[in-house]
């Protein structure tokens, strides 16, 4: 009898990356809906909160490895996020089921978590959240 797959081995590296991307990006955006330099720290700290307490898979899949950086203006980095996030979605669905709802909850609890670190939630902030949700639902 062979064991099961485990989720991660199911994706190429480029999946994994696209997966891994979209979700560090999806908090960078929310830290970039409010500039600050020692929010940057408060941020950064509050967005690893969710990922450290999700299951040993999702971990996996957002831990590792360099994510895509970005590139281009802020408009270019927010619709290059937004897409990547759609992508994972759509990679996970496809070949680790499971794992689809556990990864939305993580990345808009992150995003959700790094809103809230410095000063409460802006309505900048919110805004990029609202389009993670979106971006995640499809």
């Amino acid at each position: 009898m062979t064991e099961p797959q485990q989720p991660t081995s199911a994706l190429t590296e480029d999946e994994q990356k696209t997966v891994r991307s979209a979700a560090l990006r999806a908090s960078a955006l929310v830290g970039q809906a409010e500039p600050g330099f020692f929010d940057t720290f408060k941020e950064s700290f509050a967005g690893s909160k969710a990922v450290k307490a999700a299951s040993p898979e999702v971990q996996k899949l957002v831990t590792g490895g360099l994510p895509e950086m970005p590139s281009g203006g802020r408009d270019d980095v927010k619709a290059r996020t937004l897409e990547l996030l759609e992508q994972a979605v759509g990679i996970l669905s496809a070949k680790a089921p499971e794992l689809v709802d556990e990864y939305k909850r993580v990345v808009v609890q992150s995003a959700k978590d790094v809103a809230a670190a410095a000063d409460d939630t802006s309505p900048n902030e919110a805004d990029a959240v609202a389009e993670i949700e979106r971006a995640l639902a499809g």
